[in-house]
C-alpha cells in the first residue's frame, strides 16, 4: 500500500501560508533547515516548535511569490513555488510518520495537530489567484518537455482546486478541506488506537494455531489467553485454528475494529467530500478524485471493475464450489463458506490437492532471514550496496535503518519499523520522509509493517507476509531510485496515483521465485526450502486467486460507490453489503462492520480500484521479465531506468511503453484471471 502514503501524497499537493513578514530571499538556508529528520522528536513541544518553523518558512515563500513583479520565469518564480512545495512536503512527511509510529501518544497528537494546522492554511496558496497568475504567465513553450509537464500539472491542479472560483466559494473550499482533514485524522486514529481483544479460557480453544503464536500469548493473571486483533495473530488463527467458534470470534472482532466510533466520522467525511466536489464543479467526489488519474472518470473505473469481474467470476465460482464441498466434510449442513472458514478451508485444499502445507511453508520464513534476503536481492538485482545507517534517528528500539549506495554514492535511506506495538499504524505501507532532489535532498522512506519479530522461535512469517514485504519495499525502492530529479514536484509519488501500486505489486513476483527464496528460506534445522515445494506453491498459487480478486473488486466498488453519489442518508452497512454481494463470493457477515476499519476510505477515497489497475499493469510489465529472466539484472536495471528513475517526471503510460516497447495492455491479467 502507498499507501497510507496516499494520504500523505494528497497533503503534499497542499501548500501553506502564514502571516509573516517576507525576507529578501526566503529560500536562503532552506536546504540546511530541511536536511534534519524530525522523525523522533524529544517532546510534543519540540515538534510543535518545528511545525511553527516549517509553516513560517512556507509562509515567507508564499508572500514573496505573491508579491513578485516583472516577467515571470521558470528559474525564479517556479523555483520559488517548488521550494514552497518542498518545505511543506518535508514538514507533512515528518508529521505523518510521527503521527502513525511514535510510541508516545502525546507526540503523536502533536504531529496530528501539525498536519491539521498545515492543511488549515493550505487554501492561502491552493486558491491564491496571485500565485496562479504568476505561474500561468511563465512561457511554457520555451521549456523542455519534463519541466513543461510539471508546470502544466501544477496549473491544472490549481484549476482543479478552485482557483477560478469567487472569493466566497474559495473561502468555503478552504473550510471544507480543513474539516475533511480533521475527520480523516479521527478516522485513522480510531483504527490505530483500537484495542479489541478476544479472550479464551483454555489453550484447547486455539488448537491448530502455530506454536510460536501460542508462545507469544501465555495465559495472563486472570488465567485467560488474550488475543489482540493484530495481523501476526489474526491471520494464523483464521488459517490454522481447527475450532470454528474460535475462528468466528476472531473474525467478528477483527471485522468490528473502530466500530461504532467510526460510523459518524465516515458519514461526515463522505458528506464533506461531496460538498467539496460540488463547490469545485464536480457532480460527485468520485468525479473529482478520478479526474487526474489514468482512469479519468468514475464511469471508466466502474467499467474496469465490471470487466475484471466478468473475467474472474468463472474461476472464482469454480474454486468456491470446491471449498464448499470440502467444508461440508467438516460441517455437513454448510450452505456457504463464511469469511472465518475461507482461509482455513483453502489451506486444507492446498494441502490435499497440491501437497502445500501452510505450517510447513511458514517454517522456512523467519523475519530476520526474510529481511536479509530481500536486502541481498536488492543488491543482486540492481547492482547497489545496502549498508546499516549508523546514527539514524530511530523512534523505537525495534526500528532499523539502512543506506543504499551505488559506486560509492549515497542514493537513499530507509527505516524498517516492522513489528506491532500499541498506538502504531496497523497495516503495511511505505511512508515518504524525504522525496529526493538532485544535489539537494537524499530520498528517505520508512517501511511500516506488522510482522512477527526474530528467528525460528518467535519470527515465523506466513508466505503472504513475504509477499507483503516485497510489495512495500517496492514503494521504498521507487522513491530511492527516483533520486536525481530537478524539481521537488517530480518525485515518485507525483506519478498518476493509480499507477503508484504497480512497481510494488510487480516485486511480489520474486516472492514466488525459487532462486530468490532459496537464498534466505531456511528451516530451523538449516535446510533450504525445497525446489519441489516452491513448484507446488506456484501450482497452488492460482487456486483462490480469482476469489481474492472478486473480494478486492468488492472493496473497490464500495470505495467508488460511497463517493459516486450524494451521501445524504447513505446506509454505510447497506451499501457495503450490496457491493459485497454483487462481487464477492464470500458471504456478507452482518455481525461485522468492516467499513469502520477500511482505512483506505480516507487514504484512497474513491480510488481503491487502484490496486487492481496497478495489478493489471504489473502483470503486463512482468511479461518482459518472463521473456528475459526474472532474475536477469540487465532487465531489472532497464526496468529501473524506465519506470523508477523518472519518478513523476513522465506520464505513466509513456514509462510503461518505454519499458515494454508498446502501450499498456490488460491481456496478461485477463489470461491470469481466466485460468
Amino acid at each position: 500500500m502507498t499507501s497510507p502514503h496516499s494520504a500523505v501524497v494528497a497533503l503534499l499537493a497542499l501548500a501553506v501560508g502564514c502571516a509573516v513578514a517576507p525576507s529578501a530571499d526566503p529560500s536562503v538556508g532552506l536546504d540546511a533547515f530541511l536536511a534534519e529528520l524530525r522523525v523522533n522528536p524529544a517532546s510534543p513541544a519540540a515538534f510543535a516548535k518545528y511545525c511553527d518553523e516549517v509553516l513560517g518558512r512556507v509562509g515567507r515563500l508564499r508572500t514573496a511569490l505573491e508579491r513578485a513583479g516583472g516577467p515571470a520565469t521558470i528559474d525564479i518564480d517556479f523555483r520559488q513555488y517548488d521550494n514552497l512545495y518542498l518545505a511543506l512536503s518535508v514538514g507533512i512527511n515528518d508529521a505523518s510518520l510521527v503521527s502513525e509510529t511514535h510510541p508516545d501518544s502525546a507526540i503523536r497528537e502533536a504531529a496530528i495537530s501539525c498536519i491539521e494546522r498545515a492543511v488549515a492554511l493550505d487554501g492561502e496558496v491552493t486558491v491564491s489567484q496571485p500565485i496562479y497568475r504568476r505561474l500561468a504567465a511563465i512561457d511554457a513553450a520555451r521549456l523542455d518537455s519534463e519541466t513543461r509537464l510539471v508546470l502544466t500539472r501544477v496549473l491544472a491542479e490549481y484549476r482543479r482546486d478552485g482557483v477560478d472560483k469567487d472569493s466566497a466559494t474559495r473561502a468555503r473550499i478552504v473550510t471544507v478541506k480543513n474539516e475533511i482533514t480533521a475527520l480523516g485524522s479521527a478516522f485513522s486514529r480510531n483504527i490505530r488506537d483500537d484495542s479489541s481483544t478476544v479472550s479464551f479460557t483454555s489453550i484447547a480453544a486455539l488448537a491448530g494455531v502455530p506454536k510460536d503464536r501460542l508462545d507469544a500469548h501465555p495465559p495472563e493473571k486472570d488465567g485467560r489467553i488474550h488475543i489482540r486483533t493484530e495481523y501476526p495473530d489474526v491471520f494464523p488463527i483464521l488459517s490454522y485454528a481447527t475450532r470454528v467458534d474460535t475462528r468466528r470470534a476472531i473474525a467478528r472482532a477483527f471485522g468490528n475494529r473502530a466500530y461504532p466510533q467510526n460510523t459518524p466520522v465516515l458519514q461526515q467525511l463522505l458528506s464533506k467530500r461531496h460538498e467539496l466536489a460540488r463547490l469545485l464543479g464536480y457532480p460527485t467526489f468520485a468525479h473529482f478524485a478520478t479526474a487526474d488519474k489514468m482512469v479519468g472518470t468514475p464511469e471508466r473505473a466502474q467499467a474496469f471493475i465490471d470487466e475484471l469481474a466478468d473475467v474472474a467470476r468463472p474461476a472464482a465460482e469454480r474454486d468456491y464450489r470446491r471449498q464448499l464441498q470440502r467444508l461440508r466434510r467438516i460441517e455437513p449442513h454448510a450452505t456457504t463458506v463464511p469469511y472465518w472458514s475461507e482461509d482455513y478451508v483453502r489451506g486444507l485444499l492446498r494441502r490435499e490437492a497440491y501437497r502445500v502445507d501452510g505450517l510447513a511453508v511458514r517454517s522456512f520464513f523467519t523475519y530476520n532471514r526474510v529481511r536479509d534476503g530481500i536486502l541481498q536481492w536488492t543488491q543482486d538485482q540492481f547492482g547497489v550496496e545496502v549498508r546499516p545507517w549508523k546514527g539514524a534517528p530511530v523512534w523505537h528500539e525495534s526500528v532499523e535503518a539502512f543506506e543504499v549506495y551505488e559506486h560509492g554514492t549515497l542514493l537513499g535511506r530507509f527505516f524498517l519499523d516492522m513489528h506491532p506495538r500499541p498506538g502504531k499504524f496497523t497495516h503495511a505501507a511505505s511512508f515518504p520522509i524525504r522525496n529526493g532532489l538532485a544535489d539537494r535532498e537524499i530520498p528517505t522512506v520508512a517501511l511500516i509493517c506488522n510482522f512477527p519479530a526474530g528467528d525460528h522461535e518467535t519470527g515465523l512469517m506466513e508466505h503472504a507476509n513475504v509477499e507483503t514485504f516485497f510489495h512495500e519495499f517496492g514503494h521504498s525502492l521507487h522513491l530511492i531510485f527516483a533520486n536525481r530529479l530537478g524539481w521537488a514536484q517530480q518525485n515518485a509519488f507525483e506519478v498518476e496515483f493509480d499507477f503508484s501500486e504497480s512497481p510494488s505489486t510487480l516485486l511480489e513476483e520474486w516472492a514466488w521465485n525459487y532462486e530468490t527464496l532459496s537464498r534466505f528460506a531456511v528451516n530451523a534445522a538449516g535446510d533450504t526450502i525445497p525446489r519441489a515445494l516452491v513448484d507446488r506453491m506456484n501450482a497452488a498459487r492460482t487456486f483462490g486467486e480469482a476469489q481474492a480478486t472478486m473480494s478486492n473488486l468488492a472493496s473497490a466498488a464500495v470505495s467508488l460507490g460511497y463517493h459516486n453519489r450524494d451521501p445524504s442518508g447513505l446506509d454505510l452497512q447497506g451499501e457495503y453489503r450490496r457491493q459485497t454481494e454483487r462481487y464477492s463470493l464470500t458471504p456478507f457477515n452482518p455481525e461485522t462492520h468492516r467499513f469502520a476499519a477500511f482505512g483506505h476510505l480516507y487514504e484512497y477515497s474513491a480510488v481503491y480500484y487502484t490496486y487492481q489497475w496497478s495489478q493489471a499493469i504489473a502483470f503486463d510489465l512482468l511479461t518482459r521479465f518472463q521473456e528475459e529472466g526474472i532474475r536477469n539484472p540487465a532487465t531489472a536495471r532497464a526496468y529501473r531506468q524506465a519506470l523508477l528513475t523518472p519518478g513523476g517526471s513522465k506520464p505513466a503510460a509513456r514509462m510503461i511503453q518505454d519499458f515494454l516497447g508498446r502501450p499498456m495492455s490488460l491481456e496478461a491479467y485477463r489470461r491470469r484471471l481466466a485460468r
